[in-house]
């Protein structure tokens, strides 16, 4: 091999071996310097409590049965959304592709049908529906539906005629975008969660305007798309804000507590009605996720015989229970957990309690309801999924059960 190449492959291996040489960084004029090598701190590098991956809560719901089957006969459903325990624990659907109203016994069986498509709603007529999304029966027969696509409120008779109507299409007081919750207080006066306003609208029992209260926002008060309602037994309301991923429950307002203001309507009257208020929440709870107090999207709502909030949360097919105070998470049930034998997922909107404190569930995806019973009172509530905790990371504490002489007619109504 001639000098000259032998002398630039040893350069080569030469530059080669000094670059692999620990330690050492290069200056500019090629002269190598030692590197500051890192220094273990004494003692055991600390580490991040663990948490529980998945605390379920006491499950207090087991899966008891289920009603319906897609379809648009009288034990069928299309796109159920709303639903509400009436008179004789009758169940009452919102039946919402099907444009009509189911009413079935708490064990499933067909009564009788209410409502086609249509926008008539003529008095002492059968009414005529658009996507209706909200029900609530009262305990003298009468019906209020949220009929959603018509944007109004329909009051039924106790023979499902048309008793009243009111409402259009707007922002305006008595107006509305697309309605979806029906609640009565004990006062009678009729609470209307006014969806795609993101707002609460309160009524007389026969439509008469009393207040307005929320707007769109993602802060503290405010509301997004909101889909579910229920009022607790001293008239909280506790909503189901969709869009911010939370449930909120907020104190009554009376008519007394609401400021008027000068408002100019279509035909240039100027007239004084009450000014639409944000209102601080009593609390809020939960954010975006499918664990413990989270929610992806908080449908239906509903308050059982014992004070305890419910909301379902849709796309996650799992209610979320609350106490009653201070409305803290007490536990969940999660359609994960039962054989329900359905052909898809849930995906859940409706939920009501009956006089038995049982749940009724509607799913949007199986076209049907799903109904819970209460865990046996000899039996040992059941933890579910729960990682073990560290001393150093104390498990959550829970609130007892509120006892059973609550007197509520607790009710869910839900959404889309």
């Amino acid at each position: 091999m001639p000098l000259t190449l032998r002398f630039i492959i040893g350069s080569i291996i030469f530059f080669q071996l000094l670059a692999a040489w620990p330690g050492a960084t290069w200056a500019d004029d090629g002269t190598a310097t030692p590197t500051a090598t890192a220094v273990a701190l004494p003692g055991p590098p600390p580490t991040a409590s663990v948490l529980p991956e998945n605390l379920a809560g006491e499950k207090l719901y087991t899966f008891d049965t289920v009603f319906g089957s897609k379809g648009s006969g009288a034990d069928q459903l299309d796109d159920p959304e709303g639903i509400c325990v009436g008179p004789g624990d009758n169940l009452y659907i919102a039946d919402t592709n099907n444009n009509r109203i189911q009413v079935w016994t708490s064990d499933g069986k067909p009564v009788k049908s209410i409502g086609s498509f249509g926008i008539s709603a003529m008095w002492r007529n059968d009414p005529q529906f658009d996507h209706p999304a909200g029900v609530l029966a009262i305990p003298d027969g009468q019906v209020y539906v949220a009929d959603t696509n018509n944007n109004r409120i329909v009051l039924l008779d106790p023979n499902g005629l048309v008793a009243l109507s009111w409402g259009s299409q707007g922002a305006r007081h008595r107006q509305f975008n697309l309605p979806r919750v029906v609640a009565q207080d004990h006062f009678g006066n009729i609470w209307v969660l006014d969806t795609g306003n993101s707002r609460v609208e309160n009524f007389t029992n026969d439509g008469k305007f009393n207040f307005v209260w929320g707007s769109l926002g993602s802060q503290e008060g405010h509301l997004n798309f909101p889909q579910g309602m229920a009022l607790n037994q001293i008239d909280q309301c506790v909503i189901s804000d969709s869009g911010n991923f939370h449930m909120e429950i907020f104190n009554d307002r009376t008519p007394a507590n609401v400021d008027f203001s000068p408002v100019t309507t279509a035909s240039g009257d100027v007239t004084m009605e009450p000014t639409p208020v944000t209102t601080a929440p009593v609390t809020v709870e939960g954010w975006y996720g499918d664990g413990p107090c989270q929610f992806k999207e908080p449908a239906g709502a509903a308050v059982t015989k014992t004070g305890l909030v419910i909301v379902a949360d849709g796309v996650t097919g799992r209610l979320e229970i609350f106490n009653k105070s201070p409305f803290e998470f007490y536990g969940e049930w999660r359609a994960t957990d039962e054989k329900l034998n359905l052909p898809f997922p849930p995906h859940f909107r409706g939920v009501a309690c009956d006089s038995q404190n049982r749940l009724y569930i509607t799913d949007i995806q199986n076209d049907c309801v799903i109904r819970l019973k209460l865990a046996e009172a000899d039996e040992p509530f059941i933890q579910i999924n729960v990682t073990p905790v560290p001393t150093e990371a104390p498990s959550p504490t829970f609130t007892p059960t509120p006892d059973d002489s609550i007197p509520f007619e607790g009710q869910g109504f839900p959404i889309r």
